[in-house]
């Protein structure tokens, strides 16, 4: 009956008759859908809508929490009959939002993932059979959603600390397949983008908070990527994609809150804990003491004052760190300034030195070693063909005779090989002394040609300041000429007439006099100004003096009602017993006696009920001059509001 009730409150004033026929008829579904939402974790929605064929939209959870919460998915299911096959529908997302429906974009699938944009709202889903209109279509609304408790939770906090810092990767293009990994950082100030590691003067986007920007967009299919708009420039719009869900969602309420909080009027705080003083007479708003948590406060404010704390701390251990890093880094920039002004220097030695000469002796020598060799290795190949012919012509009996030869032959051949491999050792050493000098050479070169850039530089600065130093010249010949040019123009003059000076004295004193009644008229104006704010000054205190004034005497006037309520109630009593005391007197005076009795309490009686009267008579003086004082106070404060 309850779900029948809030479809039909829903529709507020426009409810009309086949509104609710269509809720009738769909209330075995809506209690059928209550006694599922009680067990299994899922909530039905109301469905209505001029359909022949089965439509379902539930709520699937994905927390704890057993109520619509944005960490949840919607399904929405469509078949010719309950439990069939499923019939192929197209689907479209809405959110309403008081009495209209808006379009979700880009979602047209049986599932729909609720986010942060979901809160307070309901969510609507309209369904259509393909290629067969004669079907009807259906409607089926879900809702309102709420923050999950987790999710409140963290945002407390956040919101408490005042400053967070989220990681996101950037997309620069839709399919981008190197995001770069950004900070957002949110205060209750400006939203800030901020490249890690970058310097920050050139590296952070600040937007402050205003009345359209900054303005973050949830993407409605994917649940970690969002658009964060700081301005209407579209080079800070960016495409971010959160590390979780849960974060996209912490980002965006994060951001709506702070962004809520700047815009929202300090008289709407008031209208809704005081009364208004432009209003007098309007009743006062209460205030539940059950909604004002003390405890928690001081707690929060607690937790508050020692999180500040620690970031002092902090801090002052970073500024400390960061001053001493600074001292050695200056101490090393110092070092390396002076170790690479030496070395330019010797650079300059050399290059002075060596226009040329090491590198053709180099180039020569190299090309004396690759000749010996080409020549050793020639001999060495006649030598062994040599020995071959030998041994070939060689006789048999001549072999003892020959042995000498051939030791002799082969002594020759190693002392060769001795000669040849040292010859191959030295043009190795040697080569690798060619490399070594021709890095050595690349590098001067490198070095070279840094330094005539920055002669280039240096000669492009120098003709600069030539045409500055022109251009003053110039300029201080046109004034000099110009000076020149008056002089000679007051010589040529004729002498002023004596009544020419006199008025041009006149006129000076009269200008002088404007310049004094013109400072005087401002110190006047200031003088004027500081009365009036210390006047506002002294009407504000003296409205807070009236305001608490009126709620002591509100004080004091409930207490003197139920005063006079008691007082009322006790003199109702006191003259009931005084009619049934008289009743009895009168009954004892016809028996005898029991008025004996009667006659020696009625003194008492009298004696109560006069003092009861006299206290009477004084709580009505006291709330006759607290309604006065009031009325007074209420006179007061409208001279004051329309002052």
């Amino acid at each position: 009956m309850q779900a029948l009730l809030n479809s039909l409150n829903a529709g507020g004033e426009g409810v009309s008759l086949q509104s609710i026929s269509d809720s009738l008829r769909n209330l075995p579904q809506i209690l059928r859908s209550g006694e599922a939402s009680n067990g299994s974790g899922q909530r039905r929605g109301i469905v209505s809508g001029d359909h022949k064929f089965h439509f379902t939209l539930h709520f699937e959870r994905r927390s704890d929490f057993d109520g619509l919460s944005q960490t949840g998915v919607l399904m929405a299911n469509a078949s010719l009959t309950p439990g069939g096959d499923p019939l192929p529908v197209t689907h479209h997302w809405k959110r309403r939002i008081g009495a209209r429906l808006v379009d979700i974009p880009d979602c047209h699938s049986n599932m729909y993932h609720a986010s942060a944009d979901d809160i307070g709202m309901d969510i609507v889903c309209q369904v259509e059979p393909l290629g067969n209109p004669s079907l009807g279509s259906a409607a089926g609304i879900l809702g309102p959603f709420e923050v999950d408790p987790i999710t409140r939770m963290n945002l407390l906090n956040l919101i408490t600390s005042g400053f967070s810092s989220f990681p996101a990767r950037h997309c620069r293009e839709r399919n981008d397949p190197h995001p770069r990994d950004l900070q957002i950082k949110v205060t209750q100030d400006c939203v800030k983008v901020v490249h890690p590691g970058a310097d920050r003067a050139s590296s952070e986007v600040v937007a402050t908070y205003s009345a359209d920007y900054p303005k973050i967009i949830l993407h409605s299919s994917d649940n970690c990527k969002f658009r964060l708009e700081l301005s209407e420039d579209p080079e800070k719009a960016y495409s971010f994609q959160a590390l979780s869900r849960t974060a996209r969602d912490a980002i965006a309420l994060l951001i709506r809150c702070f962004h809520a909080r700047k815009y929202v009027a300090t008289s709407f705080i008031l209208s809704r804990l005081f009364q208004n003083p432009a209003t007098p007479g309007a009743p006062l708003t209460s205030v539940e003491t059950q909604d004002y948590d003390i405890s928690g406060l001081g707690d929060r404010l607690a937790k508050e004052l020692d999180r500040t704390v620690g970031q002092l701390d902090v801090v002052v251990k970073v500024v400390r760190n960061a001053n001493m890093e600074k001292s050695e880094l200056q101490a090393q920039l110092r070092e390396t300034i002076s170790s690479y002004t030496e070395a330019i220097e010797k650079l300059h030695a050399q290059l002075a030195s060596a226009r040329g000469g090491p590198t053709a002796n180099l180039q020569l020598q190299l090309h004396e070693s690759r000749s010996g060799q080409s020549k050793l290795q020639l001999e060495l190949q006649e030598m062994r063909q040599q020995m071959n012919d030998l041994e070939q012509h060689v006789p048999p009996g001549g072999e003892a005779g020959s042995a000498k030869e051939m030791e002799s032959l082969k002594s020759e051949i190693q002392q060769i090989r001795s000669r040849i491999s040292g010859l191959a050792g030295d043009q190795q050493d040697q080569s690798k002394r060619d490399l070594t000098r021709q890095e050595e050479l690349r590098r001067l070169r490198a070095d070279v040609d840094m330094l005539n850039s920055e002669k280039d530089a240096l000669e492009t600065n120098t003709h600069h300041a030539d045409k500055e130093k022109a251009e003053l010249i110039e300029n201080f010949l046109f004034v000099k000429g110009c000076l020149d040019d008056l002089q000679m123009a007051s010589l040529s003059t004729p002498a002023a007439s004596p009544e020419h000076e006199r008025h041009v004295a006149q006129i000076k004193a009269a200008a002088t006099q404007v310049m004094e009644e013109r400072n005087r008229l401002a110190q006047k104006v200031d003088a004027m100004d500081r009365d009036r704010e210390k006047q506002k000054h002294q009407r504000e205190a003296v409205l807070e003096r009236v305001m608490n004034a009126n709620a002591r005497l509100l004080e004091e006037r409930d207490r003197l009602e139920k005063e006079r309520v008691r007082v009322s109630q006790l003199y109702e009593r006191t003259i009931g017993a005084m009619g049934a005391i008289t009743q009895a007197t009168a009954g004892a005076e016809d028996g005898g006696a029991a008025g004996d009795a009667t006659d020696d309490d009625g003194p008492c009686d009298q004696a109560a009920l006069d003092a009861l009267k006299a206290e009477f008579e004084i709580t009505s003086e006291q709330l006759s001059k607290a309604e006065q004082e009031g009325d007074s106070l209420r006179s007061r404060l409208r001279r004051l509001a329309m002052v």
